[in-house]
Parts: C-alpha cells; sequence; structure tokens
C-alpha cells in the first residue's frame, strides 16, 4: 500500500548540539557612597525629630486645652463660692443691722418716749388749722408729760382749734394715735419692727436662695 508523501518544510534542525539562548546577565546591585549614606542618614533624623517635635506640640497642646478646661471649671466653682458667700454676707449684714436699729430703737424709746411723737404732733398741728378739735392718745405712764408737751407745740404754733391729750392703757411708751374729724394717724412701734423684720426675713430668704 502506497503512503501519500509529505512535504518538506526545511524547518527542521538536525544539529546534535543547538545552541542555548544567552542568559542576560543581572544588573549589579546599587551602591552608595558615603555621602549618600550620611544624607539619608541626616534626613531619617531629621524626619524622625520633626516627628517627635509634631507629637510633643501635639500632646503640649492637649495638655493647654485639659488645662484650660480644668481652669475654667476652677474659676467657676469659685465664682459660685463667691456669690454665695457674698449673699451670706448681704444677709448676715442685713439681720445684724435689722437687730442693732432695733435694739437703738428700743434704747431711744426708753431713754426719750415722746421724741418719736413730737414729730407726727408738730406736723398734724401745722396741717391742720382748719380743724376745731384734735385728740392725742399716748400711753398712760406719760399723759402728763405728753399733755403739757403738747400743749406747749399748739400755742407755739397757733393752733387755733382745741388740742386734748388723753391717756391710753392699750399704747405702749412711744406710740401715739392723733385723731381729728375725718380721719387720723397711728404710730404702732410694734407693727413697725414686725414690718420691719418681715421685709428683712423675705431679704435674708431671697439671699440665701
Amino acid at each position: 500500500m502506497n503512503r501519500d508523501p509529505v512535504k518538506f518544510t526545511f524547518d527542521t534542525d538536525f544539529n546534535p548540539n543547538p545552541a542555548r539562548p544567552k542568559k542576560t546577565a543581572a544588573p549589579p546591585p546599587p551602591t552608595f557612597s558615603l555621602d549618600d549614606l550620611n544624607a539619608a542618614r541626616a534626613a531619617a533624623h531629621a524626619e524622625g525629630m520633626a516627628a517627635g517635635r509634631a507629637e510633643q506640640a501635639a500632646d503640649n497642646d492637649a495638655r493647654l486645652a485639659e488645662a484650660e478646661e480644668r481652669l475654667g471649671a476652677a474659676l467657676s466653682a469659685l465664682r459660685d463660692q463667691l456669690a454665695a458667700s457674698e449673699a451670706r454676707l448681704r444677709a448676715d449684714a442685713a439681720s445684724l443691722g435689722h437687730a442693732v436699729a432695733r435694739r437703738l430703737c428700743e434704747a431711744l424709746t426708753a431713754r426719750l418716749p415722746l421724741a418719736e411723737m413730737d414729730a407726727m404732733v408738730a406736723d398734724c398741728l401745722t396741717d391742720l388749722k382748719d380743724e376745731p378739735r384734735v385728740v392725742i392718745h399716748v400711753a398712760d405712764s406719760l399723759l402728763d408729760e405728753a399733755r403739757a408737751r403738747f400743749l406747749a407745740q399748739a400755742e407755739a404754733r397757733a393752733f387755733p382749734g382745741q388740742v386734748v391729750v388723753l391717756g391710753d392703757a392699750q399704747l405702749a411708751p412711744g406710740d401715739v394715735n392723733i385723731e381729728w374729724t375725718n380721719g387720723g394717724i397711728l404710730r404702732d412701734g410694734a407693727a413697725l419692727a414686725e414690718a420691719v423684720a418681715s421685709a428683712v426675713d423675705r431679704y435674708v430668704t431671697a439671699q440665701q436662695r
């Protein structure tokens, strides 16, 4: 049996030792001079120093912010304490002032019981010229002295009406009740002291809030 012929393509290598492709040589390793090493070392050192300074600056900023916050809180607390102390001092001063004023008033009334009445009676005798009759009530213990003084005031001011001075067992020394036709005026030392004490108490309470 015949085979079909095979066409020769001329690409068959009949050399028993074919040439091997040459290998490409590896590039030589990089070389650095001493100056290069020193420059690299200096750059690394500078970079490290810069990073350290930045980190230190950030830490300092954080510490400063924290210190400022603590200082602000301390100052705020101090202001609150000073305000509270000032309020207490004002309240104490008001209470002390009231106590001293009350003692002085009591001492003055005991020593000069007609002194508080004189101005009231004088004003009434001046303003009530058209009144036919003015009645002045005082404590029983002061009746004689008050009658003599107030009648003398009426004469000195040329009061045209009648002045009557009467004793009143319900009035304390220093108190006076002056009456005329369509009106009257009362000085009540106890009620006045109570009103002042109430006002001081309200002030003290407000300062303590």
